[in-house]
């Protein structure tokens, strides 16, 4: 891939957790395919990350299959790697030589304020905050500043993460002079959250109530069929509840078919439409948006090289960007003697009279 240097730099990505649903596709994934044109973007499978919360071997086994998973879900839905670049971030050796630099620019205290950090403690039921997951912020501000990244896309609950980053950058800049690193910008979105499909919790794939990209058209139907719809409405004939109905609001959102969603509408509130009906529509329109995604992953399963060229290129390209990165960080900061002493431009006891 060739980036184009004109374009202002994005960086945003995925933990590789397991596979991605429609949640991650109205969040985040339809915004991505869209903003890879405005920018030089670099999405990240952050398999780093997971080990902050999920160390455990049998968990770091499933990482090269989910990683694979979302390779397959970004070509599918139309990340273009043409204008995009792809990459594992444990396979970017840079990522943990900037971590432990920026370490030393940030407190204890500082990151303890960040709310996520608890958040993310007491899903994982840890009854304690590791070490790494105090400095998941720093790794984060480590993806994004090493490919110099200027704009990132999150939604309201991780701008902190991104203001975090700003401040090290800035502290960076300020401390060792110049201009090593953009202090990056969150891109803040109208990001809606999907409810899952029990209708109690977001959609997630830690609690089973997901809509996975790759589920084949029967898989989708029978998810759809066990739907939480209005738990006061006994009968068809009975006059149903629209508002917070998770039934109705996929439909707001899968369905192009804006007066045929009115239609449901206006019978459901009147009871002249069973939830089989409802459902049964809903379910054609989540298939009918998920079947060019469908094809497109086909392809790509039946032509493995394709994908394994693409994540390639990916690394290579940031592999580069990294170095380079690297070798302004070092030379800004004077850490870059050890390497001119190898290389034979400095000669650290030639005048040494200790």
């Amino acid at each position: 891939m060739a980036p184009n240097t004109l374009k202002p730099r994005l960086l945003t990505g995925d933990r590789p957790t397991g596979r991605l649903h429609l949640g991650h596709y109205v969040g985040s994934l339809v915004n991505r395919v869209k903003l890879q044109h405005e920018y030089e973007s670099f999405f990240i499978i952050a398999d780093l990350h997971t080990l902050t919360t999920r160390p455990e071997p049998g968990h770091i086994k499933d990482i090269p299959l989910y990683i694979r998973e979302i390779v397959l879900d970004y070509l599918s839905v139309g990340i273009d790697p043409q204008v995009s670049t792809i990459f594992i971030q444990s396979a970017i050796p840079e990522t943990y030589q900037l971590n432990l630099i920026l370490e030393m620019l940030v407190s204890v205290t500082r990151l303890q304020r960040l709310p996520s950090l608890k958040d993310m403690a007491r899903d994982a039921h840890l009854s304690a905050m590791p070490f790494g997951l105090l400095g998941y912020p720093v790794l984060q501000a480590v993806d994004i500043l090493l490919p110099r990244a200027q704009v990132v896309p999150v939604g309201k609950d991780n701008q902190a993460h991104v203001e975090l980053a700003r401040e090290m950058a800035h502290r960076f800049n300020n401390l060792y002079g110049g201009n090593t690193f953009p202090e990056p910008i969150a891109l803040i979105g109208n990001v809606p959250t999907l409810v899952g499909t029990d209708g109690q919790n977001k959609m997630s794939k830690t609690i089973g109530n997901a809509i996975y990209l790759s589920d084949d058209a029967p898989t989708v139907e029978s998810k759809v069929r066990g739907m939480y719809t209005d738990p006061k409405r006994l009968r068809a004939t009975d006059p149903g509840t629209v508002e917070n109905n998770p039934v109705f609001e996929y439909h707001a959102v899968f369905n192009p078919d804006k007066d045929e969603v009115e239609e449901l509408k206006a019978r459901y509130l009147t009871g002249k439409v069973g939830d089989v009906e409802v459902k049964t529509r809903l379910a054609r329109a989540i298939n009918n948006m998920l079947e060019p995604f469908r094809e497109r992953r086909a392809y790509f399963v039946a032509h493995p090289k394709i994908a394994q060229d693409v994540l390639t290129q990916g690394i290579r390209h940031m592999q580069a960007e990294a170095r380079e990165t690297m070798e302004m960080v070092r030379s800004v900061t004077g850490l870059s003697y050890s390497t001119e002493m190898f290389a034979d431009e400095i000669d650290l006891f030639g005048e040494y009279d200790g």
